[in-house]
């Protein structure tokens, strides 16, 4: 059923064209369920007030058009001025992120990098160096690839090569500027922490440094940085990894002793840190040092430092980990942490344990990081800004299989500030995420036990001070095995000021626990979604704006395919909106409870509108015909119900919104 709506929507526009969303032909047809919202609005009379909802959020997006330029994603624009394309979006990033993750041998990074670049809008310049580079290091005639020393050689070579694009990205600043990049941004989330306390306070120098990353973030090549990076990750491709361990089996031993690793040391090629390539064997070793690259045969390995890359003199920093149940620890940064850089981190097998401090496991401020694992169950334990985790730059963390635990206290998961994009994937397994219990509940007043959360597929714009929109992120596991979900407010699927969260879960029996705006939001000019493919599933939520919720000219869905499923939530949730936004919940069928809410702003339901002086869209869509309870009085199986300020309550036999449509009693249920 919600298939049809997102290929109605993908068909009718191109996912791939950068378009402002005031340029022609930027709008996209409506998919069957706005086509069903606007058929009962018409019935019941407010056709016209309907209509003026959309677009009164394309005006609003078109005003701010002068004050973000083109630090707006186009992506996110439409999303708020045609609130119909949400799902499609969603889709997108889904399709993208599936893709990454389905390689008969492994995780494909750099065509995920190079779709990456197409959804913050930039167009990659072309590297032909590095890609002459590439084709020696891995060419076409598999006889003619290059073994043992000369293949570490080109290795060191490649790396030189990348680390100098990379230094083109801060050519036009200051040194005092990049200086602050690669230092200060530890500094700076301690700021930003300070403030989500509730009546926080912090230094002047403190909020200073907030500002100041927000000027860094107008001066990056993105595009460079984005075209670099997808030339790093070619180094965790199948293509390259298949066969990695033989080619270089017959290195010989240099005997060489470097500062930072103890144990089993086979070889190193390269003259500077920016070129340096170590070679580990299959024996145990213990890492604290940095290289360009370093490329590890097997064992179980201690990684004090991997694959960071936050200095002027290491730009790229690369860890291809073939083999080992390792463990990664350690508070500094890490691993998987750039700073203005590319950071890479690739393990491909083994039962791992990740244990970090905060800015690790895939994080990235106005740079690059990638954590990728294959194989294993696995243990993710980190403190706030991290497992997929960007600061106006790219970062992702992709774990292929095997059941596995995510820990964090916030910003995590799948978390952003600024117009980047961010990312946790799981390709299968029953998997547990929590992103939770330390940082403060900023208002004060939201209930027992919540705490701040701001992970799980949450993107964050600042519209104080000088203005960063937001970007993309998302928390997509792809498996249909049990999984737990746990965050506190403003996560699972939303965003805040130009931004889009998606959180998405591809089928299975899960328990999802939010709290203050979560669970497909969009607030302050933000859009989110939250989807889950079937299971029966259960959404608990406190306070409000929850399970398909919108505020302030702002969109939220949450859309779930099938499954006998438990909604106990807040106010302002399930289909519930207020001042000019639009909520919409789509429930594909099964036998279901609606618990919460209640008022008129809840369960197809919308509030008030002294905001914008125009009313809200809040709607809850139920299809299949299930025996289904509502704890909002008047609400039941069969029964089509407008309400004040543009409330729509439908609960229908048919299986989805198209064939509704095309009912022969279509007419008589309107009425």
């Amino acid at each position: 059923m919600l298939g049809l709506l997102v290929a109605a929507a993908l068909a009718l526009q191109d996912p791939g064209a950068a378009v402002p969303p005031t340029a022609p032909g930027a709008s996209s047809a409506p998919p069957p369920e706005w086509q069903l919202l606007r058929r009962i609005a018409e019935a019941r009379g407010f056709g016209a007030e309907f209509e003026a909802v959309p677009a009164h959020l394309a005006e609003m997006v078109r005003s701010y058009d002068e004050a973000l330029g083109p630090a707006r994603l186009t992506r996110v624009s439409r999303a708020l001025a045609e609130p119909w394309s949400v799902p499609a979006l969603g889709a997108e990033l889904r399709d993208g992120l599936a893709a990454a993750l389905n390689a008969r041998a492994g995780a494909e990074p750099a065509a995920l990098l190079e779709q990456t670049a197409r959804w913050l809008d930039c167009a990659s310049p072309p590297l032909p160096a590095l890609d002459a580079l590439w084709s020696e290091i891995q060419p076409a005639d598999p006889a003619a690839a290059p073994v043992n020393e000369a293949l570490l050689a080109l290795l060191s070579a490649y790396a030189g090569a990348c680390h100098a694009e990379l230094s083109e990205l801060t050519s036009g600043w200051s040194p005092e500027e990049a200086q602050r990049l690669r230092r200060d941004f530890p500094a700076w989330c301690e700021a930003f922490y300070r403030v989500h306390a509730p009546q926080g306070e912090i230094t002047e120098e403190q909020a200073a440094l907030i500002e100041q990353f927000k000027v860094l973030a107008g001066k990056l090549d993105r595009a460079r940085l984005l075209a670099v990076a997808a030339r790093v990750a070619r180094l965790a491709e199948p293509a390259f990894l298949t066969g990695l361990q033989k080619r270089l089996a017959r290195t010989p031993r240099s005997g060489v002793k470097l500062e930072g690793f103890s144990g089993d040391v086979v070889a190193t090629a390269g003259e500077t840190a920016a070129a340096r390539v170590v070679l580990l064997g299959a024996g145990k070793t213990t890492v604290r040092g940095a290289a360009a690259l370093i490329i590890d045969l097997g064992g179980d390995d201690l990684w004090e430092r991997a694959a960071v890359a936050d200095d002027a003199g290491l730009l790229v920093s690369v860890v291809l980990e073939l083999n080992g149940n390792d463990r990664y620890a350690g508070t500094a940064p890490g691993p998987a942490y750039a700073a203005g850089g590319v950071a890479l981190l690739a393990d491909l097998r083994g039962k791992d344990e990740y244990q970090n401090g905060r800015l690790s496991q895939g994080a990235a401020a106005l740079g690059v990081a990638l954590l990728l694992d294959l194989a294993g169950d696995d243990a993710y334990a980190a403190q706030d800004f991290a497992q997929g985790y960007a600061f106006a730059g790219v970062a992702y963390l992709l774990d292929r299989a095997g059941d596995d635990v995510y820990q964090a206290w916030a910003y995590a998961q799948g978390a952003g500030n600024g117009n980047g994009c961010s990312a946790l994937a799981d390709g299968e397994g029953a998997d547990r995420y929590v992103a939770n219990g330390v940082w403060p509940d900023v208002y004060g007043d939201s209930g027992p036990g919540s705490f701040h959360g701001a992970s799980q597929g949450y993107s964050f714009g600042f519209r104080d001070g000088q203005m960063l929109p937001g970007g993309l992120a998302a928390l997509a596991d792809f498996g249909d095995g049990q999984d737990y979900y746990e965050s506190g407010n403003f996560s699972q699927g939303g965003a805040y000021f130009f931004g889009f969260g998606l959180m998405y879960d591809g089928g299975g029996d899960d328990e999802n626990h939010g709290y203050r705006y979560s669970q497909g939001f969009g607030v302050h000019q933000a859009a989110g979604l939250r989807w889950d493919a079937g299971g029966n599933d259960s959404y608990f939520t406190q306070c409000a704006a929850n399970c398909g919720a919108a505020w302030d000219e702002g969109v939220g869905w949450l859309l779930d395919d099938a499954g006998d499923d438990r909604y106990e939530v807040g106010g302002l949730a399930l289909g519930g909106t207020a001042n000019t936004a639009v909520a919409i919940l789509v429930d594909g069928g099964g036998d279901d409870r609606y618990g919460g809410g209640g008022g008129a702003d809840s369960q197809g339901g919308s509030g008030s509108f002294d905001y914008h002086n125009k009313q809200a869209i809040g709607a809850l869509l139920d299809f299949g015909g299930g025996k289904d309870a509502y704890t909002r009085a008047g609400r039941g199986d069969g029964l089509l119900l407008t309400g004040d300020w543009h409330g729509i309550f439908a609960d229908v036999k048919e299986k989805s919104a198209a064939a509704l449509l095309a009912a022969k009693g279509l007419a008589q249920f309107l009425r």
